[in-house]
């Protein structure tokens, strides 16, 4: 875990790129910490609507960079979300729906200044798990420790999980939200067995909308040696 005070959910997965929920949950103290820590990109995976809701801390830093997952008023997305059953469901038809935001993610990590990136979204779990899962599978981390990682975030949101079913009235909506708010490894490799059967891999993803297999290279270089940061 990093120990930027006040944040959730934060930890580093690769040499080079750490894992979060909203950096909103950070104290002044916690923001200062951050920007004193090293890191070369902020990239905020939350759309227009949620930053509006809750906006971003770091909006006007060179290292912030907004690049939503999810595209908006996207039909198959919007069908998902409506009759999805699982967390699985979800990712395999974002992975089939986001490729071109996917490859723009990849390459502003690429292109990032030298330094470790954050990626986050609200709760740091499906969309930031998504793409964090996809960055260790392009640098050879073996599936149980991707799955591993996935399966963490439990650990740190179990009271924000809470509060969520809390605020639902509706016992049958709430049974629904609890099914959705847990972070089943299987899920997660599911999305990776897909990502295999439908696209033939990583690689073959990446490359389908337009990141070059040399590009990739270079960034699974860069992910896997990266300067330490800052001693907080």
């Amino acid at each position: 875990m990093q120990r930027w005070d006040g944040a959730v959910n934060t930890r580093r997965v690769l040499p080079g790129l750490i894992r979060s929920a909203n950096l909103s949950f950070l104290s002044g103290q916690g923001r200062g910490e951050l920007l004193a820590s090293g890191l070369s990109r902020i990239i905020d995976l939350r759309n227009r609507a949620e930053r509006q809701i809750d906006p971003a801390p770091f909006v006007g830093n060179p290292a912030y960079l907004n690049l939503p997952l999810l595209p908006q008023q996207h039909a198959a997305i919007d069908e998902i979300h409506a009759t999805g059953r699982t967390n699985a469901d979800f990712y395999r038809a974002y992975l089939d729906h986001t490729g071109n935001q996917m490859a723009a993610i990849f390459g502003a990590l690429l292109d990032a200044p030298p330094g470790p990136v954050l990626i986050h979204c609200h709760l740091g779990k499906d969309r930031t798990g998504l793409v964090t899962a996809l960055a260790q599978e392009l640098c050879n981390v073996p599936r149980p420790r991707i799955a591993a990682d996935y399966a963490e975030t439990d650990q740190h949101v179990a009271h924000m999980y809470a509060a969520q079913l809390d605020a639902q009235a509706d016992p049958e909506k709430r049974a629904q939200l609890a099914d959705f708010q847990v972070s089943r490894p299987e899920d997660i490799l599911a999305a990776l067995e897909h990502l295999d059967s439908q696209w033939g891999g990583i690689h073959a993803y990446l490359e389908a909308f337009g990141m070059s297999k040399a590009g990739q290279h270079q960034l699974a270089a860069r992910l896997m040696d990266s300067p330490r940061l800052s001693s907080i």
